[in-house]
């Protein structure tokens, strides 16, 4: 998070609220790091999920597709 300041696109943070990988309050840091800063940051939560997603695959790619549309079209 040193050089959060000097991000200049967009960014999608997707955390499964099930991981036990990385702790949900990493992406939640993170994305408060970014927002404190003043840069385009999302995170969506992935209800029920580890830290690879499974059952809301699908809706994890939509979101990333939905994301992409927006900010590289």
């Amino acid at each position: 998070m040193t050089y959060v300041d000097r991000v200049t696109e967009p960014l999608l943070i997707q955390h499964g609220t099930a991981d036990d990988t990385c702790p949900l309050k990493w992406s939640e840091q993170t994305t408060a790091a970014f927002e404190a800063a003043g840069k385009d940051v999302r995170l969506v939560k992935q209800p029920g999920e580890g830290h690879t997603f499974y059952a809301r695959w699908r809706a994890s790619m939509d979101t990333t597709m939905d994301f992409f549309d927006r900010h590289l079209r």
